[in-house]
């Protein structure tokens, strides 16, 4: 154990004199409430952005209750005579899309291809299903029958929004993000870089072994990877926070943040910095440059992004994909502040990871007994 402290205190005052380490340990987590922030201001200019107003041409006279309901769904009419009148104001583009009525039969023409006549057939479609409605209740009030029985047998509520969610989601995936570029950027310095600055040889020639240089390695990536940690997760909090207080993006979003969840994710975080480290320090061990190195761990950094697309997609974890590491920890995070807590997916969340890390370390261990690891020779 003396020997495996005195490799930590080594690497991490190298670490601590890399200027560049210490960018990618403290400073990469920056970028987290930078993108929150703008994230969040993107997302809640478009909810709130006031919506456009449509003009379309309709070839049948609309009542008073048509033209206030024609109104509310940003429609601006114009009474046409005939069909063949309101297909030519169409092709000059006088009007992005008309309907036609025949006895109580309507139909939309506007070309859905393009964003703008997709949104112009949902807001006719609004307004021809409010008018329905009211017809409706009409008809039971004529019938002597309470419209409240008919259409209000239910109330609900909208909870996560999916621009909440994908907030969220990304505030989470930048988190282990910039623990893994952490990881990455240690395990190549004191690898890979060590070896091609002569260093290590001279190291093996104290009463050192292997296994305990190698271990020492290992814990002081994973000591930077924490720091990395502790201080993104203070900055994705915070940013939640302010995000949650001062815009409406959150507003039908459960963002579950109390000294449970944070305890929680920040147990499923520790354990995914000793499965990151290892993966990082059992890669660049084979490499015998620093370029090597990067260009191997790369894939690493690159494989972070794939529960956020998986996560746009609605894909939902289930099943084996409980222990596949990076995917887990990611959607289970996500699911503990979006209040949803799954004692099973985190139990097989810490338990897998765990796991992985003791075969890492085993690897690890093994691995530099071969002196192709260690010299990098051939």
């Amino acid at each position: 154990m003396r020997n495996i402290k005195i490799t930590i205190k080594k690497e991490l005052r190298a670490i601590v004199r890399d200027k560049k380490s210490l960018l990618m340990m403290a400073l990469t987590p920056i970028f987290i409430p930078i993108f929150i922030f703008l994230m969040s201001t993107v997302y809640d200019s478009m909810v709130n952005k006031e919506p456009p107003t449509y003009n379309i041409g309709i070839n049948y006279i609309a009542s008073n209750v048509e033209d206030e309901l024609l109104k509310q769904n940003n429609l601006n009419y114009t009474k046409y005579s005939s069909v063949e009148e309101m297909e030519k104001a169409y092709q000059d583009s006088k009007i992005i899309g008309y309907i036609t009525k025949d006895n109580n039969n309507y139909t939309i023409y506007a070309n859905e291809e393009s964003e703008e006549g997709s949104y112009l057939v949902m807001y006719i479609e609004s307004y021809l299903e409010s008018y329905n409605n009211y017809l409706g209740r009409i008809y039971l009030e004529e019938n002597n029958i309470d419209s409240n029985e008919v259409y209000n047998n239910i109330t609900y509520n909208k909870t996560n929004s999916i621009f909440g969610s994908e907030i969220i989601n990304i505030a989470i995936i930048f988190t282990i993000m910039s623990m893994t570029l952490s990881a990455v950027y240690t395990a190549t310095d004191i690898t890979a870089g060590e070896k091609e600055r002569g260093t290590l040889e001279t190291l093996l020639t104290y009463p050192i072994k292997s296994s305990e240089l190698i271990l020492g390695k290992f814990f002081a990536i994973i000591i930077s990877t924490l720091i990395t940690l502790v201080i993104s997760l203070i900055l994705m909090i915070v940013s939640l926070s302010i995000v949650q207080n001062n815009t409406s993006i959150l507003e039908n979003s459960i963002l579950n943040i109390n000294a449970l969840t944070i305890f929680i994710s920040f147990i499923i975080l520790f354990t995914y910095s000793f499965f990151i480290s290892g993966i990082c320090i059992t890669l660049a061990s084979f490499a015998r440059t620093y370029k090597e190195a990067q260009s191997t761990l790369t894939p690493v950094s690159l494989v972070i992004c794939v529960p956020m697309f998986l996560q746009l997609l609605n894909f939902k974890l289930h099943g084996i994909f409980t222990i596949i590491p990076i995917l887990n920890h990611s959607f289970i995070i996500s699911d503990i502040f979006s209040g949803s807590i799954n004692k099973v997916g985190i139990i097989l969340t810490i338990v897998s990871s765990v796991i992985y890390s003791l075969l890492l370390v085993y690897i690890i261990i093994w691995q530099y007994k071969s002196e192709k690891v260690l010299f990098g020779k051939n």
